[in-house]
């Protein structure tokens, strides 16, 4: 990758956030977990981190942006249950409060709110493996889906930089009085995506004067629709691979699902997660819209008035083992830290299983595997009552794709060659010649700078 050592939210609405990640055995999970994880010796109890009364202050310096009562709310209040006397201060960026900023005015961090993107925290050195915790703690790692440590250490070169503590990923809505407007059977667990396309090009029609599209939704989901995720940036070359077979697969595949209108003139409308998610809940022209799993603080928020429901994220028959990445937020301990037993304890207190018990109940599913409370998932928002909730958790989970700047560059490059694929601008072969082109033409001016 090339550099040095290269390798929240609303107060009220923070608990709804449905972040999709559950066990192997209750439907999710991905493999199996991984050899090198860390595990507590059987009877051997994992050792408290920090007595409960200790009084310190933490510094929590978020990627993510939010405020103090944002994070309170979120994360600080469920950790003070267990530590009543530990205070927080909270850092986001902004004017004078980037990471190089903070670490410029040698402003002590202790846990860092990250994305799966921590490149930017490596190149300012705020990085620290917490291996010697999990080990002084004995700290069982096996509780994680695998993909979700996995896939850091793969990113940090089998560092482990902190533990996950929220994950979203995707699943289909579709709008059931469409369903019975056109006579078409609901959607059912198990579906494959040729089932899927098949129910949409049936409620895909013009009715009243009114065009009604049988499947819109967000195409960065699709394209992160894999087990083994492809390399959009060759990490050694740091070129895009755009053009290959896999992506002409995948383009071949998924083009006809976007194309039931052919030459549509608009695809921004039906690739869009905003746009196709309005026409969706408001329009109400959008059968079944693929998109985050967060039908919990959407339903509150946007006031879904319709006769809705979820369907699980379907597979193709080619390949069945097929799922969608999860997208996972971290919790470090920064290199910075006076406090770095304590900071592990605050964020172990997080994902303890008392406290991912009770979020679950406000549709937040929880990074763990094998959980035996899952059953209660969005028990506590009346929205979601009498639906299909179990579906908001994948089957199964992809490989997550390092998201840095170059990935996001090669990504907008697909996303545009898609568009104008769909749109019968361009053939599949062009469209993805000229994206790579593009995609590495922008690359060359991030290296740049």
């Amino acid at each position: 990758m090339g550099n040095k050592k290269s390798l929240l939210s609303a107060a009220t609405l923070a608990a709804l956030v449905v972040l999709a990640a559950c066990g192997k055995e209750e439907g999710g999970g991905g493999t199996a977990p991984s050899a090198d994880n860390q595990k507590a010796p059987a009877g051997v109890k994992a050792a408290d981190p920090i007595d409960p009364n200790k009084q310190v202050e933490l510094t929590v310096y978020s990627m993510l942006s939010g405020n103090y009562e944002g994070f309170m709310a979120s994360e600080g209040q469920y950790i003070q249950r267990k530590y009543p006397n530990f205070k927080f201060k909270f850092i986001a960026p902004g004017t004078g409060t980037s990471l190089k900023d903070v670490v410029t005015a040698k402003t002590p961090i202790d846990i860092i709110i990250s994305t799966p993107d921590v490149q930017p925290i490596i190149d300012v050195g705020l990085d620290s493996d917490i291996s010697d915790l999990v080990k002084k703690y004995n700290y069982d790692l096996n509780r994680f889906i695998p993909v979700t440590i996995d896939s850091m250490k793969r990113i940090t070169g089998g560092k482990l930089f902190g533990l996950p503590g929220r994950v979203s990923s995707y699943t289909l809505y579709y709008n059931k009085d469409l369903f019975d407007k056109f006579g078409v059977p609901y959607l059912t667990d198990n579906m494959t995506w040729e089932q899927i396309y098949e129910t949409a090009r049936k409620l895909t029609r013009v009715e009243g004067g009114v065009q009604y599209y049988g499947f819109a939704g967000d195409i960065i989901s699709m394209l992160d629709m894999n087990e083994k995720a492809p390399r959009y940036v060759d990490p050694k070359t740091v070129q895009a691979t755009l053009s290959n077979d896999y992506w002409k697969r995948v383009f071949d595949r998924l083009v006809p699902l976007y194309t039931l209108i052919p030459n549509f003139s608009e695809p921004s409308k039906l690739t869009s997660l905003t746009l196709s998610r309005t026409m969706f809940s408001k329009e109400k022209t959008v059968a079944i819209v693929i998109g985050v799993n967060d039908a919990g603080i959407r339903a509150v928020s946007e006031k879904w008035d319709m006769n809705w429901d979820i369907a699980p994220f379907p597979a193709f028959q080619s390949n069945p083992k097929e799922g969608p990445q999860p997208s996972v937020r971290y919790y470090l301990v920064s290199s910075t830290s006076k406090f770095r037993d304590e900071a592990f304890a605050a964020i172990t207190q997080f994902v303890s299983d008392d406290i991912q018990r009770e979020l679950v109940t406000t549709g937040a599913t929880p990074p763990l595997q094998n959980v035996d409370y899952i059953g209660q998932l969005g028990s506590g928002i009346p929205e979601l009552k009498g639906k299909n909730v179990k579906a908001l958790v994948p089957p199964r989970y992809g490989e997550m794709n390092l998201k840095d700047q170059y990935y996001i560059a090669a990504r907008a490059a697909l996303i545009s060659a898609f568009d104008k694929v769909v749109s019968g601008q361009k053939d599949v072969n062009t469209a993805l010649r000229e994206a790579e082109e593009a995609a590495n033409k922008q690359i060359a001016e991030l290296k740049s700078k």
